[in-house]
């Protein structure tokens, strides 16, 4: 007799080590961003008007100041891609890159990432008391019909992820993933990301044709 798991999901988990060295200094240069910088329909409000969160638009990878998170993203990518099996035939790359800043307070509702292979977070300023991140199982309207024992596990379609300035995240982008109420007086700051490959639709002809 034996028993083991089948269909697991793989995450990716790892710290940056030069974080408390550039913290201040990337703040600093994310700050502008978030004045200037925030996509429409990314700014969330609550009943009295105030800040949920901020979102500054997916092209941060293209201003000088960033290089040295890019650079650390990418490689950490290439790691994740290839332990997840990906394709070898194309070099995947960093498709977006923006930052959230989420008030006292505030919070992330439920979203994915697709069509994306990989979406993934770097912690700026953040820990456990500004919100953990949780994982969302994504064969929750099939298991919701077993007989669990909820008491052992409350949130049994969750994962919790702890967090601290520095740690990066990597999950597939079809997963599902919110964060909790910021409940410390300081600001969590973070920045999002989609890694992988480009996707276009192409018509019939192109198809035909080799395009």
């Amino acid at each position: 007799m034996s028993f083991r798991n089948i269909f697991p999901t793989t995450i990716y988990e790892n710290v940056w080590q030069e974080m408390p060295l550039t913290k201040d200094k990337l703040i600093s240069s994310l700050q502008p961003y978030f004045t200037n910088n925030v996509a429409d329909g990314n700014q969330y409000f609550d009943k009295d008007g105030k800040d949920i969160f901020k979102r500054t638009v997916p092209n941060l990878h293209m201003f000088p100041e960033f290089k040295e998170i890019v650079d650390y993203i990418e490689t950490q990518g290439r790691e994740y891609w290839n332990t997840l099996g990906f394709t070898t035939e194309q070099e995947p790359y960093l498709l977006q890159l923006w930052a959230n800043e989420v008030p006292p307070g505030g919070f992330t509702p439920s979203h994915n990432h697709n069509p994306v292979a990989i979406g993934g977070v770097l912690y700026v300023d953040a820990d456990s008391s500004m919100g953990d991140l949780y994982l969302e199982n994504p064969m929750q309207m099939v298991l919701g019909r077993m007989p669990w024992n909820w008491k052992k596990k409350p949130y049994l379609y969750t994962e919790s992820i702890k967090v601290e300035s520095g740690k990066i995240v990597m999950f597939p982008g079809y997963l599902m993933h919110h964060v909790r109420s910021n409940g410390s007086n300081s600001n969590r700051i973070v920045f999002g990301f989609n890694y992988g490959l480009s996707w276009q639709y192409k018509t019939k002809e192109e198809v035909y044709n080799g395009g």
